[in-house]
């Protein structure tokens, strides 16, 4: 029985509450939680030197490079619909646009070729496989 008790005695909790909001709606400054991720960040961003540090709550801002090839997949996706090839969101049934498909593939084929130099090895092969499926189907598609 007194085995029991101590085992019960040894047992301490400390609760440390990491709520960032205080209980009447403000912003909670300087929690540990805070104090420990601004010591564990890095200074510099990775990706983009012209980032500026973020404050707490900011979003990053993403560079025109990172616009660009989401610019770049939303049009692809785009392709595909005009061609025919994949489902439209909300429609029914496929329809074929091949002069809206060759204006969305020949404008990722310019902001890749912009990109080029400005992005990584990897994210420049995706953007060049991405490409050359659409312009072979497109051929396809034509015929």
């Amino acid at each position: 029985m007194e085995l029991a008790d101590n085992q019960e005695q040894e047992k301490t909790y400390e609760v440390k509450d990491k709520r960032r909001i205080n209980p009447d709606g403000t912003i909670r400054e300087n929690t540990e939680e805070q104090t420990e991720a601004k010591a564990q960040t890095p200074d510099e961003t990775v990706g983009s030197s012209t980032q500026e540090p973020e404050e707490a709550g900011e979003l990053p801002v993403a560079s025109v490079y990172d616009i660009l090839q989401f610019v770049a997949g939303m049009l692809s996706e785009q392709a595909w619909q005009k061609m025919g090839l994949r489902l439209a969101p909300g429609q029914k049934e496929m329809t074929k646009d091949m002069t809206q498909a060759k204006l969305a593939i020949d404008t990722i084929a310019f902001i890749v070729d912009k990109l080029h130099p400005h992005i990584g090895e990897n994210e420049r092969r995706a953007l060049r496989g991405i490409l050359s499926d659409l312009q072979l189907n497109f051929v396809k598609q034509s015929q």
